[in-house]
């Protein structure tokens, strides 16, 4: 590498089937375009993994002030394979002028425990001098919160330890990711109705920042138990000798080995009388694209076997690579499997039975629909007539399947033609977008929501996902603020826009496009009155 470019990996952790990293990359002449992982494996063959980048850096942004591409420099990396382990790999940049900067990724580090907690607590000390730095202190304080919440401490296996918290109790076991998320609010929803009928409650899940599952057991008294699972086998063990009321499967998208896991669950069905659950909070049942995006980032809309292999073989996502699965065939057929042993599959809103009736036939025949209940906001006050620009509103932490690419580029248009429209994102958004169009609000409270938007004069909200969600919160509370809504004909977002005399459906995801719609539809809603 020149010195032209800079590169920071913050931190890494390894696991027998794949790996996890972050940190930060800028080029100070150009934007990067793209960063790859290429692993290189002892037979000769290589795979390519794409990371995620945009990823807010408020440390970065201090450390570079003259570099508009610092505030937004960081990428995120999973990666993952079904084979033998990577002997090396390297991180490759690519900017936006065609310069192209390799470098090497140590695996494993020589004591991997140290150099994690080494390499993270350094970089959690920028982040937190960062926001207090730049005045931030709500913000800092909700990752503060947030960060400490999901990072207890893991001890070490003991299957004794493990089997005595469950004994002879009325127990519940839920199978989950740990990455947040509205799948993760509802996972905890359950978990304290459970609780409040005095059952002792199991966790499964997967910590992608240290690339460890494990079991948190929680009772009326709080956490009595979190530690790293060696084998599905102690755990099952410890389940047979509880007595095991119901397996919820909430989701099992980051866990490295989806085979071992849904036998885990098959058979601990079989050995018991447990009633099992199967949640659809995205559709990794149907792909392990859950978010239902081909290779070029596109929603998919289920295409026949054919297309879908094709497209398999194609990924490059860090999600697809750690199911280690390239034929959608034989994925389905194991998922159909365990889909005709469970006693419910819920979905959340008709779109999910759907697109689950596309790739199962008969699954209609165990899917309950149970929308989940959302806390209405009091209707907002709108824009006074003689505001001069369009303030479109958009909610959440903005993602790569979110739309941040459609952020980006709407920003880029607006930017360009200077078209009177700003954009006030509540939360934030995981793309560089021009400062003088884009407003970041960072973290919120739900109910902080109508204050926030009547503060920075919305008038109109954008709901930018690129891929059909299962339900939709943002959707829900947006609507019951009264404010208009746009979004893509895409999931259980399309269904409540089209039901919403408020609502709108746009055609177009590109930039200028879909800028025109906005201001269309702006017109409508102030001839209208609405």
């Amino acid at each position: 590498m020149t010195e032209r470019f800079i590169c920071q990996i913050d931190h890494l952790a390894c696991h027998e089937k794949g790996l996890f990293c972050f940190g930060w990359a800028l080029d100070p002449v150009a934007r990067l375009s793209q960063v790859h992982l290429v692993l290189h494996f002892p037979d000769g063959s290589c795979q390519r993994v794409k990371a995620t980048m945009g990823k807010p850096r408020e440390d970065v942004a201090l450390a570079f002030p003259g570099n508009p591409n610092a505030a937004n420099s960081g990428f995120m990396m999973i990666a993952g394979w079904n084979r033998q382990p990577p002997e090396r790999a390297e991180l490759v940049f690519a900017s936006g002028d065609g310069q192209t900067w390799r470098s090497s990724l140590a695996l494993p580090a020589r004591d991997p425990e140290a150099a994690k907690a080494r390499v993270h607590g350094a970089y959690l000390l920028r982040r937190v001098w960062g926001l207090a730095r730049s005045g931030r202190f709500a913000t800092l304080w909700k990752k503060a919160l947030h960060y400490y919440r999901g990072s207890a401490r893991l001890e070490a296996p003991d299957q004794i330890a493990l089997a005595n918290c469950v004994a002879g109790r009325n127990a519940r076991l839920v199978i989950d990711h740990s990455m947040g998320g509205g799948a993760n609010l509802f996972r905890e929803r359950v978990v304290a109705d459970w609780i409040a009928q005095g059952d002792v409650v199991v966790l499964l899940s997967f910590r992608v920042s240290e690339m460890t599952p494990f079991v948190e057991i929680r009772d009326a008294s709080g956490v009595i138990l979190v530690q790293a699972l060696k084998a599905f086998d102690s755990l099952r063990g410890a389940l047979l000798g509880a007595r095991l009321a119901e397996i919820f499967l909430n989701c099992a998208v980051s866990f490295p080995d989806p085979d071992s896991l849904r036998d885990f669950v098959a058979g601990l069905k079989a050995a018991t009388d447990a009633r099992l659950i199967i949640a659809i909070h995205e559709y990794f049942y149907v792909c392990p694209s859950h978010f239902l995006l081909d290779e070029d980032g596109r929603y998919c809309d289920i295409p026949g076997p054919d297309r879908c292999s094709s497209c398999l073989s194609k990924q490059e996502e860090g999600f697809v690579s750690l199911t280690g699965e390239r034929s959608v065939v034989a994925w389905r057929q194991r998922w159909a499997a365990l889909l005709t042993l469970a006693d419910e599959v819920r979905c959340f809103s008709e779109s999910s039975i759907r697109l689950m009736k596309r790739a199962f036939a008969g699954v209609e025949m165990r899917a309950q629909l149970s929308p989940h209940y959302v806390v209405p906001l009091r209707p907002v006050a709108r824009p006074k007539p003689d505001q001069t620009a369009v303030v479109v509103g958009i909610i959440g932490t903005i993602s790569v399947h979110k739309g941040a690419q459609v952020v980006a580029d709407l920003a880029a248009a607006i930017e360009r033609r200077k078209a009177p429209v700003r954009i006030v994102i509540i939360g934030s958004v995981d793309a560089n977008c021009p400062a003088g169009v884009v407003t970041e609000t960072g973290p919120y409270d739900q109910d902080e929501l109508p204050d926030i938007v009547e503060r920075h004069g919305i008038g109109i909200a954008l709901l930018p996902s690129i891929c059909p969600e299962t339900f939709s919160f943002v959707a829900h509370e947006i609507l019951s603020m009264q404010l208009p809504l746009m979004s893509f004909d895409l999931g259980a977002q399309a269904d409540l826009v089209k039901a919403c005399s408020r609502g709108r459906i746009a055609r177009h995801q590109d930039g200028d496009g879909l800028l025109g719609e906005i201001l269309e539809f702006a017109h409508i809603l102030s001839l209208s009155g609405k």
